[in-house]
């Protein structure tokens, strides 16, 4: 099992933000909202992470924003495990992880003259906790391997766009679509043979569905 050296990071900014919205939604440009995703990546090291997030966003003026969240993943594969140490295995193997991402963003706002509908592209930076499940089974010589992953933190790129259309009472639904470049850094150890191995930067494209109200 990996370290989980960044599991109190999602607490503390939980309070923060629940210490700082009243501020922010003094002045009417403020939202939050809850949001569902799907990120589809190579297969090296996941082929769909499915998650889900808070978010919101802060209006500084008619053109520009910028937004935060907080996604986490309960589980994702790791695709074929084993072949990362350069070990065969008779069946596709697959270790079990979590992440949990802080991120933050600037957006570009484009708004019909009414102000119902909105698209928008945005860029930021972010934070990923991983943590990996240990993997054990056999080998397709009958031996036995047993692997531990330390995936640690990865610092992200985030490029998006995207639209959001508002309902009456403040309400509305955004459908969004991000590229994140993980900069990774996994190490990997059979436990029995001593094999090693990595997992170094990858891409995910991530498409997000969620609901927002104004504050």
């Amino acid at each position: 099992m990996s370290k989980k050296r960044y599991s109190w990071i999602p607490t503390v900014v939980l309070s923060i933000l629940a210490l700082a919205t009243p501020s922010l939604a003094a002045d009417g440009k403020f939202d939050l909202g809850f949001r569902t995703d799907l990120g589809l990546g190579s297969g090296k090291p996941s082929n769909d992470i499915i998650g889900f997030s808070l978010f919101g966003h802060y209006r500084l003026n008619d053109l520009w924003g910028v937004g935060f969240a907080i996604d986490h993943s309960p589980e994702f594969d790791f695709e074929r495990t084993p072949e990362a140490l350069g070990l065969a295995t008779s069946q596709a193997d697959d270790a079990k992880g979590t992440s949990t991402t802080l991120s933050g963003w600037l957006e570009r706002l484009y708004r019909r003259p009414e102000g119902q509908f909105e698209w928008f592209w945005n860029a930021g930076i972010g934070f990923n906790s991983v943590d990996m499940k240990d993997l054990s089974g056999t080998l397709v010589s009958g031996d036995a391997y047993d692997i531990t992953t330390d995936a640690g933190g990865e610092f992200q790129m985030m490029f998006g766009v995207g639209a959001r259309r508002w309902f009456g009472s403040g309400w509305g639904l955004e459908l969004a679509l991000h590229h994140d470049l993980h900069s990774a850094d996994w190490k990997l150890t059979d436990r029995v043979s001593g094999a090693t191995g990595t997992i170094s930067d990858y891409s995910v494209n991530t498409i997000y569905l969620g609901f927002l109200k104004k504050l």
